[in-house]
């Protein structure tokens, strides 16, 4: 357009254009939320400086042109929530500048192109909830500027590429509820940038590699529901800004290890329907942030240790199901937050202590299924 009288786009709704001189470019497009219907039209291509599409939260139909590849000048390119179908067309490694690329909450099929690492410049890649099938690239590993990966909710399959290791500023990492194999790379311990893992609900196999602890800057790590095995690595001891680990629902075996104790920042300790051995560490009484414990379900023997009426904060303790042995916790009325204790099939003794009157706020109690003896000498709290 010629600007020698005004600019055309002036009160246009969503539209932002830049003068260059005497022309007037498109520079975003910002149409979210505008009920719109039908198809992405192959013409959007025209827009050569386009550096800004959001078409999200609309209904529109159909895939994703092809043509979308020629904006060469893209950095934001949004398309969530619609109802989109097709594949991702190759042509989406021919957007050099993106760094924001969010494709969720559609009806996309096919699997994630290979092209997609030659987005050098992305920075959030965002396809989950859709049914995308189909291994992760390789190529992923190229994407050296990328900190946020959400995959999940769809249908891909395969292993977990190695090349994932590359990503040195990667922070969030999501590939849950999907149906991928094979083993967790250690390569995972190159990720130094770090702060959330979830890969829960795929049918990953294997152990956790000992390399998972070279992360110090995990805060969340999410593993559950999958086919793991071998022991819980030592090093898991090292995430000292953990505050949940969820290893639940797997064949994960061995002893908890005593460095768990290690990991003074953790609120939520899930490791329940495995099949641990041993005893409960002692240490476990370091974690003075604990609010959720859960350890039911495994093959657990000795007694509870003392160390855990340290644990003041705890809100949930859930021990039931193992083969636990000596009497309930002497200490137990230094839990004042406790409001779930789970103590059933075990092989507890001895009475119930009278220090449970302590926990005020307790609201479920259950020590069925023990050798437990009928009296206790104290009150029960009045919350039950």
């Amino acid at each position: 357009w010629n600007l020698s009288t005004s600019n055309p786009c002036a009160g246009w709704y969503g539209v932002t254009c830049c003068a260059k001189e005497t022309v007037c470019h498109v520079e975003e497009l910002q149409l979210s939320a505008n009920n719109l219907v039908g198809s992405i039209p192959s013409s959007v291509s025209d827009l050569s400086m386009l550096e800004a599409l959001d078409l999200s939260l609309n209904t529109l139909t159909g895939s994703i042109p092809s043509t979308i590849g020629d904006l060469s000048m893209l950095r934001a390119l949004d398309l969530s929530l619609n109802t989109l179908t097709g594949s991702i067309p190759s042509t989406i490694g021919d957007l050099s500048v993106l760094m924001l690329l969010d494709f969720r909450w559609n009806a996309l099929t096919g699997s994630i192109p290979s092209t997609i690492g030659d987005l050098s410049m992305l920075q959030y890649l965002i396809l989950y909830s859709n049914t995308l099938t189909g291994p992760i690239p390789s190529t992923i590993g190229d994407l050296s500027m990328l900190q946020g990966l959400y995959l999940y909710l769809n249908a891909l399959t395969g292993s977990i590429p190695s090349t994932i290791g590359k990503l040195g500023k990667l922070r969030f990492l999501y590939s849950d509820l999907n149906a991928l194999t094979g083993s967790i790379p250690s390569t995972m311990g190159d990720l130094s940038m770090l702060v959330l893992l979830d890969l829960h609900s795929n049918a990953l196999t294997g152990s956790i590699p000992s390399s998972i602890g070279n992360r110090n800057t995990l805060k969340f790590l999410y593993l559950y529901s999958n086919a793991l095995s071998g022991a819980i690595p030592s090093t898991i001891g090292d995430l000292s800004k953990l505050q949940y680990v969820d290893l639940s629902v797997n064949a994960i075996t061995g002893s908890i290890p005593s460095t768990i104790g290690d990991l003074n920042m953790l609120r939520g300790l899930y490791l329940f329907s495995n099949a641990l051995t041993g005893s409960i560490p002692s240490t476990i009484g370091n974690l003075s942030m604990l609010q959720y414990l859960e350890l039911y379900s495994n093959a657990l023997t000795g007694s509870i240790p003392s160390t855990m009426g340290n644990l003041s904060m705890l809100a949930f303790l859930e021990l039931d199901s193992n083969a636990l042995t000596g009497p309930v916790l002497s200490t137990i009325g230094n839990l004042g937050e406790l409001t779930h204790l789970v103590l059933a099939f075990n092989f507890l003794t001895g009475p119930i202590p009278s220090t449970i009157s302590g926990c005020a706020q307790l609201e479920y109690f259950d020590v069925s299924s023990n050798y437990l003896s009928r009296s206790t000498s104290g009150a029960l709290p009045n919350a039950l």
